[in-house]
């Protein structure tokens, strides 16, 4: 990938997150957290596990290797998962605007929360974030068509038509 396309990506990526945040305005606390029986029990759980691994691989990124993710109790209410999220979308897009062609090329090493060691292409982990990020975004689009809401869609190709490009 190159560069271009890497910034393009986490534009969206913002962007989709964006919206998904804007979809959890109306719901309740209730319908928040309450356990749903999906992958991480709730739309809560969901939301706190994009931003705990959206913040853990930047930070792997930065040459940090955290022994464990952000907690979900660190995602209490809508309100504050918007707060946490929005930062750390900031602190990628930070991150993203610095990177160069040779650094998207250039492998990375960092460990698991397991303390393995690994290395990999950037540009390799970069599109995982955003992949990864996307499967949980699905997911809380079906909860909250579960909860009476009405989300709104992340679709990248409606990202592209509405952005103009």
């Amino acid at each position: 990938m190159n560069l271009i396309e890497i910034k393009r990506l986490y534009d969206y990526n913002s962007w989709a997150n964006e919206r998904v945040l804007e979809s959890l305005r109306p719901i309740s606390q209730h319908a928040f957290a309450s356990d749903k029986g999906a992958s991480h029990g709730s739309i809560r759980g969901i939301i706190a596990h994009i931003a705990a691994a959206e913040w853990i691989w930047l930070e792997r990124w930065k040459g940090y290797s955290p022994a464990g993710l952000l907690s979900e109790s660190e995602f209490e209410t809508v309100e504050i998962a918007t707060q946490r999220l929005r930062k750390i979308d900031h602190d990628l897009q930070e991150f993203i605007i610095r990177l160069t062609q040779a650094d998207i090329d250039g492998s990375r090493g960092y460990k698991t929360t397991e303390g393995k060691a690994y290395s990999n292409l950037l540009s390799d982990m970069l599109v995982h974030v955003v992949n990864h990020s996307s499967y949980h975004r699905g997911q809380i689009t079906t909860l909250l068509r579960q909860s009476g809401a009405v989300p709104q869609s992340t679709d990248f190709i409606l990202f592209i038509r509405l952005m103009g490009q």
